[in-house]
């Protein structure tokens, strides 16, 4: 952490003085493709979990005027870089999102989806203002929205970038980097009608393209190959409701279950879609069984502070809950709650058992 605070230093140290940012100008609308402006304001940063409400288990609306679900919203300002080097960005999504910084598409998933995350590199020069514009679109269901940096040279993990180096509008001693105009877009072709009977048309044909002086020898149509036929897998993967899992209601009361194959980003409660056929499959038992009760219980190793492991284990456990509940799981037989690493059941200081205690588990109420 102190090399790349130095770095950063050394880094300001040749750059022009600025004055600090306060976020980037978002604009919200609704429906996914930018339809009708519901809310503009000055953003901080890119960081949002509108999935998570107070109580965990309903949506959150981005502000007043805007649906909590089905919705689009674009930000849109300058980033100012501190320091010389290639960075890295990482956005994290559910549903569509796409990136540009200096005028270049860095990062673009424009599709339904899980949370995910995608990184890309772009090298910035210190001291200057570069455009950043970020799209990003909701399809109903759960809602994340998340733009971090990697300073150059650095190790830590990408960080939601600081309101510090954003700007919604650049400020006046600032010098943009330039940035080369968009291609206008080709005009489709109109039939020509000038001097021609009525009722007769004519299209401009394509100008001939000149490929060389000596005549091209034709070449032999290759034949058609049959496809080859792809064998079944030997090991195909289980559907969402087949993942094998105990029996709850043999279970005691007190008894806890380690949820298989449970698969989260790094560091954060972001579900990864691995993740779906174990809760999905959770879902179906407690269908089967309207009267069972469950403890949602978080676990984490003892790396790192505890108060953030106990932050992030009672997010993975909300989380967990939340998709329950969004298959039809009455909320009041849920219960979630986070444990940190004070419930280990592996050595710690193996760092082959240690895994097993970062785990999501259940218990019966």
């Amino acid at each position: 952490m102190a090399f790349g605070w130095l770095l950063l230093l050394s880094g300001l140290s040749t750059a022009q003085p600025r004055t600090k940012g306060a976020g980037l100008r978002g604009q919200y609308y609704e429906g996914q493709n930018f339809g009708k402006l519901a809310l503009s304001r000055i953003d901080p940063g890119i960081d949002f979990n509108w999935t998570i409400g107070p109580t965990g288990d309903h949506f959150v609306s981005p502000g007043p005027g805007v649906p909590g679900e089905w919705f689009s919203a674009r930000w849109k300002g300058h980033l100012y870089a501190p320091v010389t080097g290639v960075y890295t960005f990482r956005m994290t999504t559910d549903d569509g999102m796409r990136v540009w910084v200096g005028g270049q598409r860095i990062l673009n998933s424009w599709q339904n989806q899980a949370v995910s995350s995608y990184t890309a590199q772009i090298a910035l020069t210190a001291g200057r203002y570069y455009p950043i514009r970020v799209d990003y679109y909701q399809a109903g269901q759960d809602s994340r929205a998340s733009l971090a940096w990697q300073l150059p040279a650095t190790m830590e993990e990408p960080q939601p970038i600081p309101a510090a180096y954003l700007y919604a509008s650049l400020p006046a001693t600032a010098v943009p980097i330039p940035v080369a105009a968009s291609k206008p877009e080709a005009q489709p072709v109109r039939p020509q009608t000038a001097g021609l009977p009525p009722g007769v048309t004519s299209t401009p044909l394509k100008p001939a393209v000149v490929v060389g002086r000596r005549p091209v020898a034709p070449v032999a149509p290759r034949p058609v190959r049959r496809p080859r036929r792809t064998p079944p897998p030997t090991n195909p993967v289980a559907p969402p409701d087949t993942v094998p899992l105990p029996d709850l209601s043999a279970l005691s009361k007190g008894a806890a279950v380690t949820l298989p194959n449970l698969y989260f980003t790094q560091s954060t409660a972001a579900l990864l879609p691995s993740s779906r056929p174990t809760l999905n499959a959770l879902a179906r038992r407690l269908r089967e069984q309207p009267a069972m009760r469950l403890e949602i219980a978080g676990h984490t190793d003892n790396v790192g502070e505890a108060a953030l492991n106990l932050r992030l284990s009672e997010q993975r456990a909300r989380v967990v809950r939340q998709y329950l509940v969004q298959q039809g799981i009455d909320s009041v037989r849920l219960a979630a709650r986070g444990y940190g690493g004070t419930r280990p059941v592996a050595d710690n200081r193996d760092p082959q058992q240690r895994p097993r205690n970062r785990r999501v588990e259940v218990v019966v109420q």
